[in-house]
């Protein structure tokens, strides 16, 4: 192996062991503006896509058992 491909590895290794970033939910509760939010929102879902996409399916989830819930009372 050449020092080229140990570099290389060496710095493989250094992205990978890099904890995650996360965004408390808290966050969101002292944005003050619109825009605070928004940009709260954007960044949680660029550094957290698995949490967000865990987040509207149980949101999606919700949903269709209200509908149900509704079309059963009806």
């Amino acid at each position: 192996m050449s020092d080229e491909e140990k570099d290389v590895k060496a710095e493989l290794k250094k992205f990978k062991q890099k904890p995650k970033l996360t965004v408390p939910a808290e966050f969101l509760d002292n944005a003050k503006s619109y825009e605070d939010k928004l940009t709260l929102v954007k960044i949680l879902t660029e550094k957290e896509k698995g949490r967000v996409m865990l987040i509207i399916k149980k949101m999606i989830a919700q949903g269709m058992q209200e509908d149900k819930k509704k079309k059963g009372l009806k």
